[in-house]
């Protein structure tokens, strides 16, 4: 993962892995969490990133209820 203190933005895949509830440790998370407090684009797309999840996992509810 890309650490915050240089300022490069997160990888989509950090992204996801973390709205995916797939970063367990907290060495990780944390650095993803203070960058996003520092980094209103990361924040952005941080968003589109858990609308996009939110909207797998409502897909999944679907097709498991047909």
């Amino acid at each position: 993962m890309q650490q915050p203190t240089d300022f490069n933005h997160l990888s989509d895949d950090d992204l996801e892995r973390h709205y995916l509830g797939m970063i367990a440790d907290e060495s990780e998370m944390a650095p993803l969490e203070e960058h996003l407090l520092a980094c209103p684009s990361c924040v952005e797309r941080a968003a589109s990133t858990q609308e996009y999840v939110d909207a797998l996992g409502a897909a999944l509810v679907t097709i498991r209820e047909d």
